[in-house]
């Protein structure tokens, strides 16, 4: 991210679009279950770009963006198939929320990353944790967001010279505890809710 000192536009990121260049005149599809199988890797952070969206809209374009640099690093010469008519979608589509989203933020984007995380944290998580019926399946989802959230919020801070408050690393710490315990299991469940599950009600 390459932001320009007492401008009002929007910052103009360093996209090598020599990868990307193709028709960008297409309406770009960018469904995170159809990515290319050589960038599969980023198809957890596409997710949670749609799931924040309707929250902070440029939170979700954070997310998209860093998904566009992890996917250039993965196949920097969009050679997989279906690489480079993906990039070009989403190159597309940032370019257009870069200067939608850049107007309606009220921070900068690193603070813009650290107060989403906080409130997904404190406000969505420990309430899910707090809950008298626990549900599984929202726990593991919520730290699974969390974690990608991290991740980008590690980014941007990093690119913005930006050190993460040490309130972000203990909520982290403790979202990475809870991940272990509601990580898939092959046998048996062990977290603090497995009494729950059906297998463990087979006596």
């Amino acid at each position: 991210m390459s932001y320009r000192r007492g401008s009002d536009q929007p910052p103009q990121r360093k996209i090598l679009r020599s990868q990307t260049a193709g028709n960008l005149g297409a309406d770009p599809i960018l469904d995170s279950e159809v990515v290319p199988s050589s960038l599969v890797e980023i198809a957890p952070i596409l997710r949670v770009a749609n799931e924040v969206e309707a929250s902070n809209k440029r939170v979700a374009y954070l997310c998209r963006f860093y998904a566009f640099e992890l996917a250039h690093r993965l196949d920097p010469q969009s050679s997989g198939r279906g690489v480079r008519q993906f990039t070009t979608a989403l190159l597309q589509r940032l370019e257009k929320e870069n200067v939608t989203t850049y107007e309606g933020r009220k921070k900068s984007d690193a603070r813009e990353m650290q107060t989403f995380y906080m409130q997904y944290y404190q406000k969505y998580i420990e309430g899910l944790q707090n809950a008298a019926d626990k549900n599984r399946a929202q726990l593991t989802k919520a730290y699974q967001t969390a974690a990608v959230l991290f991740e980008v919020l590690k980014a941007v801070n990093r690119t913005e010279d930006v050190p993460v408050s040490e309130e972000i690393m203990q909520a982290h710490t403790k979202v990475e505890e809870q991940k272990q315990l509601y990580s898939p299991h092959n046998i048996l469940p062990l977290d603090p809710e497995s009494g729950k599950e059906a297998i463990m009600k087979i006596s």
